[in-house]
Parts: structure tokens; C-alpha cells; sequence
């Protein structure tokens, strides 16, 4: 029934044996804008309140055959005081006739003879309360849903930590038995130190009247639970405590941190926990005067147990590395204050094969420490390591760099050390070299490569092909990432891991960069020119050349340019470009995405970089590092990691895309495991244009058999 305040008139059934009466009764509602209907009798009335249903009834008691009491209690029998209100038109004044029209179910009665000007406005004022009651029915009603669909328990508790009610959240389990804590303090019900906490929030809710929000921890049945409760005040001597487990976000927070900051392989301290502490730790030298020394480790010949032995294999090598550094380098070796300590010798697992050290609190005039650790570690290393019952020896080498005389901060001492490594691997390997301004040699080399790459891209040498991406479900099309590939006139086809890192280094990864997207956009109008559908194209960015003044500019021209839509361009971005969030790059990245430009982070959780800036990227896509993706379905440490990934993308509403799948077993976990995208080699190797076309035109690629792929 619509409110007879709405805009349209309201309607009303006036019942009433006396024509006059009816009569005298419709010309008064008229005048207040009523639509009238009339019944002559109770039986008539109810006739017709089978064919609609009027705002009011305006019902006479003393009527022949049905009286007025009946038919009212009839009416309460379908419609209730709000959804049909009744004013009961009597004759008699007398008490027990008052009573009884109200316990038939009358909102209100009218004694004869009637005031008529009154009567409008009584029934008007009748209508008014029966819409607010409904209205608050309503809202009763909601609110009640609300709680019942919510997790979160709420107390209501007076200012001495009383309880005094309660409602369940749905899920949730209280502490006690809610006839343990009814009627109780709190100091009764929880540990002291809770109770506490929850006291102190409700003393400051009541005093200044604000919100409130305690965090704790309570044993349960099923171990520890973690909880937030928030305090409200309720009145000047009441609190109302909403209460919501947050033992899971808890967990995943813990996950996320870990994944931050931890090498999800190893355990130990990633690049971003490196850098960071390294900092603190040249903080402090410069403060207390002391030398601080960084020892870059990475393993010889590691790529060789790959090969050979498979990556299960090579992981297995990398925890046993890392194993072995961390117990075996021990006080007595200058090494070994616990690595989690905030100020503390400490190692870090970089990435790949590469580890680093942390020496502190040096003296200045002691360089001995710092050879005898970097022997104790190459010769920890060139002992035997079990893999699979096989007896696998590798060696190492180091390269060492010192504060204050070889670097005055984080990034320069680290890359004189890996300066100094490399020269380590050219003099023969299994080595350790310090860090010294004359070492040349490897810059020289990489002169002559920068210079060729120069030569390579004027001379148009370098090629895109392109990987397909496909949704987990059925294998259908959705993408393909562009991957550059350099057709050298000597060397042949050369991987991008031989020359990308110098393109880096030199610049050269700015003009690179700009042609492969300029290419890979052609080449998607050339495909639709063909009559394929062309999806979406992913391009590798690099933090360098995001960081050029002209990059959305040049990004928008080549859009423009190749008349291809915004929405068909992906751009990967390293979760380096994450660790230095420029206001003005975030903006100029923003205005590319309000254009249509799709973002996403490549290898996301190695580590590079924290967490905590993703939502401030226009991001919409995280792709999984295939390390991850190569234990599954099998290591337990990669399946929690890619469910926490892809958890944290849907509680930000992102999409996730996994790389380097290589098996079916792979690609079932993922899928079930709600990974909307997957890309490997299951599917396809990068193939060249023309090829990439021919598969697009399939426009899917069905899973091989369990066991054929």
C-alpha cells in the first residue's frame, strides 16, 4: 500500500448504515482531499475489501447484523493497525464501549455527534501515525537483517563493564556462554589484561564521546583468535561493543608482511628488508663512526643445476644455501646476532642466486673481519650439498664493498659490491674481490655491448614475438604479452636477459622501451586489419623508463598514432617503479588509466618492493612470479603464497594473472584456486607475429591431457 502522504490522494472507506451520516461524513473528507468509497453494512464492507484496499476506514459501531466491533475485529484478521488504519464512529461514550473499539483493533475513535471540521484532521493525523509506524516497522525489520548477516557480536555494557545484552554475530562464537556473561562484569567473563583494555575503552567512549576501538587476543578452542572491538557510547552510562573476529585478515596481513619482506623461498630478508636495514645501519656508522662492510654472494655454475637437475632442484640448492650461512656462521665467526634483530649482522636473499651480508660496527682500522667471513662462507659452500640423493658442489663468489670509503649510502655500496663480484666471476670464479676504483674491465665489456645495442636499434635488429594470455576457465584468448628479442648479425637470437640489463644501465632501455610499444601497437592493428581479433597486448616497462619526463606523452602519441584502442594496451610495470612514488608520475600513470590504459605489476612478490604502495598505482592486474607458480600443486609454502595473492587482489579488486605455467596440474590448482588468467609455456612459447596470428584466429587453446603436455 503506498503512503497516503505520497503524491496521490489518499483513499477511504466510510461504513455506516445511516445514509445522512455517509453522506455528511464523505463531504467532510472530500474537503480534505480524501477519496471516498461507501459500504451500508459490515457484510458490504467486506465485499469490498476484497477488491482494493483503501488508506482508512471510518467504521460505525452500531450497525444491523454485523456490528461495527465485528467487523473491525474481521478487518484485523488481514491488515494490522499500520498496513489499514480505523477510526471507530460510535454513539455511546461510555467507557466499556471505548475499551472494547480499541481491543477490536480501532487506531482511534469518534464520539456522536460529530465535530466535522475535526474529523479531517483526525483522520489525517490517523494516517501520519500509521505511516511512521510502518516506516519504523521497516526500519526495524532491516536493521534486524543487518544483524543477523553481520559477523560482528554486539554487547551492550554499562560504565562498569557490565553486560546487559547481547546479539550473536553471524559465525561468530563469544568467549562464554552467553549465560556465563549476562549480568557479569567483564573483569569476570575475560583475562584481566582484556578485561583492561575494554575498560579503559569504555571509560574514554563515555567521557568524550567518541569512538572507540580496542584490538586483542582471546584463546579459543581452536587457538588463538584475534578481535576488534569498537566502543560506542550509548547514552550517558551505556556502551554499545561491536566486536568482529579478525583472526583471518590477521593471518593474511602476516602472509602479506612476510611477503614484503621476507624471501618467500628462503625465509630470510628480501631486497626491500635488505635496504632498509642497510640504511639503518649506515645511519648508524656515520653516527658511532664505525665501518660497515657488504658482501654480495652469488653462486657459480647455478644455472647449470637447473638445467640439469630441474628448478625443484635448484630451489632445494637455494634453501640449503641459505640453511647453511644462517647456522653456520655463528658468533665466533663475527656473524651472528639473530638476522631478525633491528640491529644486527644480517643476511638477505637478493634474488635469483644472490645473497648478501651485513657487517657492522666495524673498526675503522680492522679489515681482517671482513676476509675472514668471506672465506668462512666460500668454504661453508664448497661443501657437498644431498639433492635427491645426488652430491651436487658449487662455489661462490663474492664481491665486497665498504662504507665509508667505497659508498656513503644503500644503493652505491651495493652496486660496488656487485661491481666488485662480477670482477670475482672473471677472474676464474670461486673468489672473493674487494671493491676498488680501478676495476674496469666489466664496464668495458659493457661499453661494447651498450654500443652494439645502440647499432641494434638503428639498424631495426631487434624483434617482438608474442606469448598468448588465456582465461583458466576453458582456455580462451584474453591476451598476449609482447616480448623483445634481439636478432644479432653475429650472435643470432639473443635473449633479453643478455642485453636488457646493460639497456637498463645505459639508457638505452628509454628509446627500446618506446619502440617496443610502438611496435606491439602496429602490430595489433595490423592483426585487426587481417580480420583478427585483437585482444589486449601487455608490454614490459622498466622503472627507468617510466621515470622519463616524456613517458606519457609518449605513451598517449603512439595510442594516438596507431588508432588503436586505449583499453587493447597493458603496460607491466617492475614492482621497483612501486618503491619511489612520485606524486607527479602516479598522476601522469592515472590520467593514461582514465584513458583506458590497463596497468599491472610483472613478477609480483619477489620482494622488490613494499606492499603498501600498490593502492596508490592505478594497477589493475597483479601477475604471480612464475617461482611461485613452478612448486605448485605440490609446495606448501607457494600454494599459501599465490592464495594470499590472489586473496589481497580480490579484497582490492584486482585481476591475477599467473606466468610460467608449464603443466596441467599447475593450471588446475590455479584455477580452482580462483586465478582468472594463466600464461606459460602449457599454452604456447612466444611465437613470432605471424605465427601469434594463426593462434588468435583459433582464438583458443584447449588444456592437453594430465601427463601429455
Amino acid at each position: 500500500m503506498q503512503s497516503p502522504e505520497s503524491s496521490r490522494s489518499p483513499t477511504a472507506l466510510i461504513v455506516d448504515d445511516d445514509h445522512v451520516m455517509r453522506l455528511l461524513e464523505q463531504e467532510t473528507l472530500v474537503q480534505f482531499k480524501f477519496d471516498v468509497h461507501e459500504a451500508a453494512d459490515g457484510e458490504e464492507a467486506l465485499r469490498l475489501l476484497d477488491q482494493f484496499v483503501p488508506d482508512l476506514v471510518l467504521l460505525d459501531v452500531d450497525m444491523p447484523g454485523m456490528d461495527g466491533f465485528e467487523v473491525c475485529r474481521q478487518i484485523r484478521k488481514r491488515w494490522d493497525m499500520t498496513d489499514m488504519p480505523l477510526i471507530m464512529v460510535t454513539g455511546m461514550d461510555d467507557l466499556g464501549s471505548i475499551n472494547e473499539a480499541y481491543e477490536s483493533g480501532a487506531n482511534d475513535f469518534i464520539s456522536k455527534p460529530i465535530n466535522w471540521p475535526i474529523l479531517g484532521h483526525r483522520a489525517r493525523y490517523v494516517l501520519r501515525s500509521a505511516q511512521a509506524a510502518r516506516e519504523l516497522r521497516e526500519l526495524q525489520e532491516k536493521q534486524a537483517a543487518i544483524v543477523q548477516a553481520m559477523p560482528d557480536m554486539i554487547f551492550l555494557l554499562d560504565w562498569q563493564g557490565t553486560y546487559l545484552d547481547y546479539k550473536a554475530g553471524y559465525g561468530s562464537t563469544p568467549y562464554k556462554g552467553t549465560d556465563e556473561f549476562l549480568n557479569r562484569k567483564l573483569s569476570d567473563v575475560l583475562p584481566a589484561e582484556v578485561a583492561d583494555l575494554l575498560l579503559q575503552a569504555i571509560e574514554l567512549a563515555l567521557l568524550r564521546g567518541h569512538l572507540q576501538s580496542v584490538v586483542y587476543k582471546l584463546p579459543m578452542p581452536d587457538g588463538i583468535h584475534h578481535y576488534e572491538a569498537r566502543v560506542a557510547p550509548s547514552g550517558v552510562d551505556k556502551v554499545v561493543v561491536v566486536v568482529r573476529d579478525v583472526t583471518l585478515e590477521k593471518l593474511n596481513e602476516d602472509k602479506i608482511r612476510r611477503l614484503a619482506y621476507f624471501d618467500t623461498l628462503t625465509g630470510m630478508p628480501n631486497r626491500q628488508s635488505f635496504l632498509e636495514r642497510l640504511d639503518g645501519e649506515l645511519l648508524r656508522a656515520r653516527r658511532e663512526r664505525h665501518q660497515v662492510a657488504l658482501l654480495f654472494l652469488d653462486l657459480d655454475g647455478f644455472k647449470r643445476v637447473n638445467d640439469t637437475l630441474g628448478h625443484a632442484a635448484g630451489d632445494f640448492l637455494l634453501r640449503a644455501v641459505a640453511d647453511r650461512l644462517k647456522e653456520k656462521l655463528r658468533g665466533s665467526d663475527f656473524v651472528a646476532r639473530p638476522a631478525l634483530d633491528e640491529i644486527s649482522v644480517h643476511f638477505a636473499r637478493l634474488g635469483g642466486d644472490e645473497f648478501t651480508v651485513v657487517l657492522p660496527d666495524l673498526d675503522i682500522d680492522n679489515g681482517q673481519v671482513v676476509t675472514v667471513i668471506a672465506n668462512r662462507m666460500q668454504a661453508l659452500l664448497s661443501r657437498p650439498f644431498q639433492i635427491n640423493q645426488q652430491e651436487v658442489t658449487i662455489t661462490s663468489s663474492i664481491g665486497i664493498a665498504r662504507f665509508p670509503g667505497d659508498g656513503d649510502d644503500a644503493a652505491t655500496l651495493l652496486k660496488h659490491a656487485d661491481t666488485a663480484m662480477y670482477h670475482a666471476k672473471a677472474q676464474g670464479r670461486d673468489n672473493w674481490q674487494l671493491y676498488d676504483k680501478t676495476l674496469t674491465s666489466d664496464a668495458i665489456k659493457r661499453l661494447a655491448l651498450e654500443n652494439d645495442i645502440r647499432k641494434g636499434l638503428e639498424r631495426d635488429e631487434f624483434r617482438l614475438f608474442y606469448q598468448p594470455q588465456v582465461l583458466a576457465a576453458d582456455g580462451t584468448i584474453v591476451g598476449v604479452e609482447a616480448l623483445i628479442r634481439w636478432q644479432h648479425p653475429e650472435h643470432g637470437l639473443v635473449s633479453p636477459g643478455d642485453f636488457i640489463p646493460v639497456a637498463e644501465e645505459s639508457g638505452l632501455i628509454v628509446p627500446m622501451g618506446k619502440w617496443v610499444i610502438q611496435t606491439a601497437c602496429r602490430q595489433v592493428m595490423a592483426w585487426q586489419q587481417h580480420g583478427v581479433v585483437a585482444p589486449r597486448v601487455a608490454v614490459n616497462v622498466s622503472a627507468r623508463q617510466v621515470r622519463a619526463s616524456d613517458f606519457i606523452g609518449h605513451v598517449t602519441a603512439i595510442i594516438d598514432e596507431t588508432g588503436i584502442r586505449a583499453e587493447q594496451l597493458e603496460l607491466e610495470l617492475t614492482e621497483s617503479i612501486l618503491m619511489d612514488p612520485d606524486t607527479r608520475r602516479i598522476e601522469g600513470l592515472s590520467r593514461l588509466r582514465a584513458q583506458g590504459v590497463h596497468f599491472s605489476i610483472d613478477d609480483f612478490g619477489t620482494g622488490y618492493s613494499s606492499l603498501s604502495y600498490v593502492k596508490r598505482f592505478p594497477i589493475s592486474m597483479l601477475k604471480i612470479d612464475q617461482s611461485f607458480v613452478r612448486g605448485l600443486p605440490g609446495n606448501a609454502n607457494d600454494v599459501g603464497i599465490i592464495t594470499a595473492i590472489i586473496a589481497m587482489a580480490q579484497s582490492l579488486d584486482l585481476e591475477v594473472i599467473a606466468e610460467g605455467v608449464e603443466n596441467r596440474a599447475q593450471a588446475d590448482h590455479l584455477r580452482e584456486a580462483k586465478c582468472g588468467k594463466l600464461q606459460g609455456y602449457l599454452f604456447s612459447r612466444p611465437l613470432p607475429p605471424d605465427e601469434a596470428e594463426c593462434l588468435l584466429r583459433q582464438g583458443r587453446i584447449a588444456l592437453p591431457q594430465q601427463g601429455l603436455e
